[in-house]
């Protein structure tokens, strides 16, 4: 369980916000790509101002509180699975 005095940990890449990440993280279903497994999700989605953002999340073992590991603008590959997502 995150502590109150932790930094997070999160590594926000090509000058995203954490607006950015939540905006995306809150699309419809419809709108995602995910992978998931035990302890870690990916997600690609696209945040409020239309840019596709690429997003790693994780929990440990013993919680389930899922964080932020990294964010980043998506590459043209993830651009292409995603835009492939409902095939």
């Amino acid at each position: 369980m995150p502590q109150p005095d932790e930094r997070p940990q999160a590594d926000l890449g090509c000058g995203l916000t954490v607006a950015d990440v939540a905006e995306a993280l809150e699309q419809p279903a419809a709108l995602q790509f995910q992978q998931r497994s035990e302890l870690q999700r990916a997600y690609i989605a696209p945040a409020a101002d239309g840019q596709l953002v690429s997003i790693l999340l994780f929990r440990n073992e013993d919680s389930f509180v899922w964080r932020v590991r990294a964010a980043r603008l998506a590459s043209a590959v993830e651009t292409e699975i995603w835009s492939r997502r409902d095939d």
